[in-house]
């Protein structure tokens, strides 16, 4: 069996299983994208990104790689006060709260980002709430609207041919 083990782009190790988890916000956490980090650390945004965001902080956002990073408001609060970063319960279980985005909601359903993004703007996955400007749906929202889908062969297609 080969190693799930794999390093990221910044040198980091990871556990392959544990990062498909860790990519949404978990039940119970608040998240805060980089303006919000920088405000909440009492500096400004442009000294946060001179310092290199984050990583200068040793804080990891809950999807690194993507467009806008969101990070977990308890972090933030920790590294203010001074305190131990607390833990994330990452990996563990898929709780019904917990709120993916779209790439997350694509490798959960095993289909193209694009057709996630074309089935979210003509409603057909449900209500989708947006966490600092990012758009998330709850897995229990998810799993509602996919079990609601009809399935294979039902209305559609090429209409048969009469004889």
């Amino acid at each position: 069996m080969k190693s799930q083990i794999r390093r990221d782009f910044l040198g980091h190790l990871w556990d392959k299983s544990v990062v498909l988890f860790a990519l949404m916000i978990p039940h119970g956490r608040d998240a805060i994208d980089s303006r919000g980090a920088a405000e909440l650390l009492g500096i400004s945004y442009k000294t946060w990104l001179n310092k290199g965001g984050g990583t200068s902080y040793d804080l990891k956002p809950f999807a690194e790689g993507r467009k806008t990073l969101l990070y977990d408001r308890a972090q933030v609060e920790a590294v203010r006060d001074g305190l131990p970063l607390p833990a994330w319960p990452v990996g563990t279980r898929k709780h019904p709260g917990d709120r993916l985005d779209e790439r997350d909601v694509a490798a959960e359903l095993g289909v193209a980002y694009e057709t996630v993004r074309k089935d979210r703007k003509i409603g057909r996955l449900g209500e989708w709430v947006e966490v600092c400007g990012v758009p998330h749906i709850q897995r229990s929202t998810l799993a509602g609207a996919i079990a609601a889908r009809p399935g294979r062969g039902v209305g559609g297609g090429r209409p048969r041919k009469l004889r």
